[in-house]
């Protein structure tokens, strides 16, 4: 088993080695935004890439490439830190990441997502790979993940992922616990612009029973970055959600494999 999982630690000549059995690469894509007042920014960051590394972890022909750092965050610039690309800047970073990794010999790359922001761009690139028969893309959400598993997680009051809410500040706490500050967490859901809606997620709110698309700037909507309730997250609950969700990507990913590229 190769030693280094991590395609940036490697020399070009373990990676040369490595290529010629390995065809299979996991990308973190995260953020840099607001999460917050007891979360760093780059909360989905530091989680993409973990998530990423324990699941290439024992797996011998898995290798994890360069975390996708600063992506498309433009409805959050209203809260000071945040960075964001523009949509089309974002799309042609990962074209040309993705063509230089299929020059190189992959020919499965499964993004590993935290970040809303990234999917259009992900989705149009897994579309244009299989298109020219270079390569066969997949990515999982890794939040979306987290609201599947935590209906099996009975210790969680929160059923669903919310921002910065209790699933988010629990998994942080199991991976970064020093960059969490609990004195500063509070309680906050979204409010509407309008009493005649109910709003359901930051670019979706609910009216007659009806869920429809209303595009928001974040600080419109939440005066802090939280979108849910913190207070109860624990370092134990969060590990038993990065448990259950490394578990889910990996036996997906031995699926994953054996899906022809043309």
């Amino acid at each position: 088993m190769f030693k280094k999982k991590m395609l940036e630690e490697m020399s070009w000549t373990e990676f040369e080695k490595l290529r010629k059995k390995v065809d299979t690469i996991l990308i973190p894509a995260g953020s840099v935004e607001v999460e917050g007042p007891h979360l760093p920014l780059a909360v989905d960051s530091i989680v993409a890439l973990e998530v990423a590394r324990r699941v290439a972890e024992d797996v011998e022909d898995v290798v994890v490439g360069p975390l996708v750092n600063v992506t498309y965050s433009d409805w959050h610039m209203g809260f000071p830190g945040t960075l964001t690309l523009s949509l089309p800047t974002l799309l042609q970073v990962l074209r040309e990441m993705c063509e230089s990794l299929t020059e190189h010999g992959f020919k499965r790359i499964f993004f590993i997502n935290s970040h809303v922001g990234n999917d259009a761009a992900i989705w149009s690139i897994g579309n244009e790979m299989a298109r020219k028969s270079k390569a066969r893309v997949g990515m999982i959400s890794i939040w979306s993940l987290s609201t599947e598993v935590a209906k099996d997680i009975p210790e969680l009051r929160e059923k669903q992922f919310l921002h910065a809410g209790e699933i988010m500040t629990s998994v942080v706490m199991a991976i970064r616990p020093d960059l969490v500050d609990m004195k500063r967490a509070k309680k906050e859901h979204l409010k509407p612009r309008i009493d005649s809606f109910t709003q359901v997620l930051s670019s979706k709110v609910k009216f007659k029973d009806r869920i429809v698309g209303v595009y928001h700037r974040s600080d419109e909507i939440t005066q802090s970055g939280v979108m849910g309730d913190p207070l109860a997250a624990t370092r134990e609950k969060g590990e038993i959600i990065i448990s259950h969700m490394v578990d889910y990507i990996r036996a997906f990913l031995q699926e994953f494999k054996k899906m022809p590229i043309s």
